[in-house]
């Protein structure tokens, strides 16, 4: 019987430490998710899309990361990914093409408060505001 209390008391002193190690790692993750990622965000008039992966794929189908139902905006139009800290954007055989603060891009790194057109909307590359 007291092999039985000692077990349970360790089992659950191994739960514990589990836990805590796992919310210390889930704490370190997204310190190094925010230092890779720039904590950047696009948005436009109405939403606001978090970019919470090192790829993302924008586009009309119901697969995309970033959908967007507009007809103008091609099923898949583009793929943004991040290494470093440096956002890219590519056109990903679009039929109206990813424009870039007004020019026609292939494949451009992007900077704080570049505007992307996709079709007939506007996204705007921003850090992520801090909602209180």
């Amino acid at each position: 019987m007291e092999s039985a209390v000692y077990a349970a008391v360790l089992l659950d002193i191994c739960a514990i430490v589990l836990i805590f190690v796992s919310y210390v790692e889930k704490k370190a993750g997204a310190r190094r998710w925010s230092k890779t990622s720039d904590d950047m965000e696009l948005t436009d008039e109405i939403h606001v899309f978090h970019l919470e992966c090192d790829e993302i794929l924008i586009g009309r189908h119901a697969s995309a990361d970033i959908r967007i139902q507009d007809m103008s905006v091609s099923r898949y139009h583009a793929m943004l990914n991040v290494t470093d800290g440096k956002w890219m954007i590519t056109d990903i055989g679009s039929k109206s093409g990813v424009f870039v603060n007004g020019e026609p891009v292939r494949h451009v790194r992007l900077y704080e408060g570049d505007v992307i057109t996709l079709g007939n909307r506007n996204l705007i590359f921003r850090k992520r505001r801090v909602h209180k």
